[in-house]
């Protein structure tokens, strides 16, 4: 039995075809280029379950958040029959704009090979070595076989120091443990079809690596197992965590946005009800801001809201949030074992703000400036935008009297 892969080339922008050659028809059960050419997307001969990847693939590679690599990806030919594909990305320039070539080698024959490996398990072995993927086969998590490139993507010096290891969930982060047993009774029970996940691994360093892979089931010695092919991503998924991390943050102070503010909040607390009674909200609010805009410019009222928030971050603990929330008021969710606790915490950013000043370069004066506060407690079945409402009305009533003050209810 053969080991020939089937590789074809197409070049699209938004997933409609501009070019495709023969062989790339032929692949997918189409007689010649021009039917690929007549079709409207060529997500068509994606699997649907992978048409969000392989749109959100799309465009991280377009804006550079993402940088072109080897994935795997389960295709559909004209039949609607599933086939197993390795996908090589190189952006390209077509007529003057950006656009995606694609070089697809079908794996299908080689996949439906591996289900026989009795047959032919050298040459398997022989194939999955020379792979710059990283492959492994295991059988309840207890690892049989792997190549190279797995070993050295974890940081181990040969093939032999994976196969060693007891249960391959070692070098899986405990986070992720129990989904991957999970989806390993599920692919073995066919609740699931094999689709590309990404997880997160510990190196034999101990760093961080981020994978993509794809299960699928085959036969070993007599037996069914589970191979894994993975790819690293790290890199990838590092840039696009920056790229989401930075369009949270307001562009001025480097904290987060109103949006940022309560799309993090909400991840991190609005799940965790039952754990946040200890959790409080603090709005502060700049007192003299329009007063220095127009006295001094809004060079200086920048200025003000950089330096105010740097007061306030400096005083937050690592695990508490802090954001913008608008012009010339920020908010934080802090944590803190009592309401005395709560409101030393706000009253020494009020007072480190109160001691803080800057100086006009054009006047040499010197600028004092000041913070009003208001604070709010988690209550039992609260949510975090009620949670704000409380410390924003409270906010109101601090600067209602005079400047400088503090409101907590």
């Amino acid at each position: 039995m053969e080991f020939d892969t089937h590789y074809g080339v197409v070049i699209h922008q938004d997933f409609i075809p501009l070019y495709a050659d023969d062989n790339y028809a032929k692949i997918f059960g189409y007689t010649s280029a021009q039917d690929i050419l007549g079709l409207k997307s060529i997500l068509e001969l994606i699997d649907p379950e992978a048409h969000d990847i392989a749109a959100h693939t799309y465009y991280a590679l377009m804006s550079g958040i993402e940088k072109p690599q080897v994935r795997s990806y389960i295709n559909r030919n004209r039949l609607g029959q599933l086939m197993n594909v390795l996908s090589i990305e190189h952006v390209v320039e077509w007529q003057g704009r950006p656009a995606l070539q694609i070089t697809i080698v079908d794996l299908t024959e080689n996949i439906t090979l591996n289900k026989n490996l009795q047959q032919s398990e050298f040459r398997y072995r022989q194939l999955v070595n020379g792979s710059l993927q990283g492959i492994l086969i295991h059988r309840k998590f207890s690892p049989l076989f792997c190549n190279q490139a797995f070993a050295s993507l974890l940081g181990y010096p040969n093939r032999q120091s994976v196969i060693e290891l007891p249960s391959i969930l070692d070098v899986i982060d405990p986070d992720y443990r129990t989904r991957r047993q999970e989806a390993y009774s599920a692919l073995f029970d066919q609740k699931i079809t094999p689709h590309p996940v990404e997880i997160k691994c510990v190196h034999l360093s101990g760093k961080t690596v981020w994978v993509k892979l794809l299960e699928s089931i085959i036969d070993w010695e007599g037996q069914p197992a589970v191979q894994v092919t993975v790819i690293d991503i790290t890199e990838s998924y590092q840039l696009k965590q920056k790229f989401e991390q930075q369009i949270h943050l307001d562009y001025l102070t480097q904290v987060f946005h109103r949006r940022g503010m309560l799309h993090n909040a909400q991840a991190k607390y609005n799940e965790k009800a039952a754990q946040t009674p200890q959790l409080y909200c603090v709005i502060m609010g700049l007192d003299e801001l329009k007063q220095i805009n127009h006295l001094y410019g809004h060079v200086m009222g920048d200025k003000a809201l950089i330096n105010f928030a740097q007061h306030c971050q400096s005083k937050l603990a690592d695990d508490d949030l802090l954001g913008r929330w608008s012009g010339d008021e920020f908010i934080a969710l802090i944590k803190a074992g009592s309401n005395n606790i709560a409101r030393s915490i706000a009253e020494s950013i009020r007072h480190s703000i109160e001691d803080s000043e800057l100086i006009d370069p054009q006047s040499g004066k010197h600028i004092r400036f000041s913070a009003s506060v208001g604070i709010s407690k988690w209550q039992t079945d609260d949510t975090i935008e009620n949670l704000i409402l409380r410390a924003d009305s409270a906010l109101e009533l601090a600067r209602a009297q005079v400047t400088n003050q503090l409101v907590m209810v």
